[in-house]
């Protein structure tokens, strides 16, 4: 069975570029070379949402594929964590960013996989569009008192997180690309999905993990060398 579409991983491929050239201009912010509008611009913004939506989605995907989501679950969470260290020895803040989201989807995907395969793909995609808007309105209108429920979407006042992504809304998002993932196996010899792509589009797609992990300590040393 074809577990690889050259297509996803050009698209990852794609996300990772945007998402180093994002990180890059985020630095430049950090060491005082751009101003908050300009980092925190509507383009910007939006082209932030594109690459963890797309992360995401991508994720999710591949969840359908995996072998053993847990085991790739444990590796991300792993990866998290030492994001999140990395970031509070630079003198970040990251709570529950992207890659706890996606560990976290794929441990329970592990466990729920093989019942919301059971559901019609139309009916589960609808249904996580409409959780997904739902779920985001409730988070961002509920008031809590406490710290511990920020994964959950509920955050006490104070919280901040310079990469946050928790569970409601964005578990839904992640479903709706095993939704992605379920298609891309039912349509496998579709032309686009067979369609063979050099391996300078696909071989950092296969790599994200490790690109992830490393591209924001390199920017950050290169910008603090040059401008720190």
């Amino acid at each position: 069975m074809r577990r690889r579409f050259d297509i996803l991983d050009a698209w990852r491929t794609l996300a990772i570029a945007l998402m180093i050239v994002y990180h890059f201009l985020y630095d430049l912010y950090i060491f005082g070379l751009l101003s908050p509008r300009q980092l925190f611009s509507a383009p910007l913004n939006l082209l932030e949402r594109f690459i963890c939506c797309s992360f995401i989605l991508l994720a999710g995907a591949s969840a359908r594929f995996s072998r053993s989501n847990l085991r790739r679950a444990l590796a991300v969470l792993a990866a998290a964590l030492a994001v999140e260290l990395g970031a509070a020895v630079a003198g970040q803040t990251i709570r529950w960013g992207v890659l706890m989201l996606l560990g976290s989807s794929m441990a329970l995907y592990h466990f729920l996989g093989k019942y919301l395969q059971k559901l019609p793909p139309a009916g589960l995609n609808l249904a996580c569009a409409v959780l997904f808007f739902a779920s985001k309105a409730w988070t961002e209108a509920a008031a809590v008192s406490v710290g511990w429920l920020y994964p959950l979407g509920f955050t006490a006042p104070g919280f901040y997180s310079a990469d946050y992504f928790p569970l409601l809304p964005w578990f839904f998002l992640f479903l709706m690309g095993t939704g992605l993932g379920g298609w891309c196996l039912e349509n496998r010899e579709a032309p686009l999905l067979a369609l063979p792509l050099p391996a300078a589009l696909t071989w950092p797609g296969r790599h994200s993990l490790v690109i992830y992990v490393l591209h924001q300590p390199v920017l950050y040393g290169i910008s603090f060398l040059l401008w720190g």
